[in-house]
């Protein structure tokens, strides 16, 4: 198991996760990444707020960026189904 961190980023301002979790492979961390940004975006929308465009960069131990989840993208994503 691999320990992958999720950081909230908008424009310049990130907010650090400091803890992080483990997860089997990539694939895993992406789709708890995803599964998280929905749920943050369906609160965002209750709450009448505007989905701003937003990432999550998951990154790993070392610090290095594996990959980084749109907010906009898993909106697009979910309106195609």
């Amino acid at each position: 198991m691999s320990r992958y961190f999720f950081h909230l980023r908008r424009g310049r301002e990130t907010v650090s996760d400091n803890e992080g979790d483990e997860f089997p492979s990539d694939e895993a961390a992406r789709m708890s990444a995803v599964s998280s940004v929905r749920e943050m975006v369906a609160a965002l929308i209750k709450s009448g707020r505007i989905v701003a465009d937003e990432y999550m960069d998951v990154s790993d131990d070392a610090g290095t960026l594996l990959f980084s989840v749109s907010f906009h993208d898993v909106v697009q994503n979910h309106l195609k189904k």
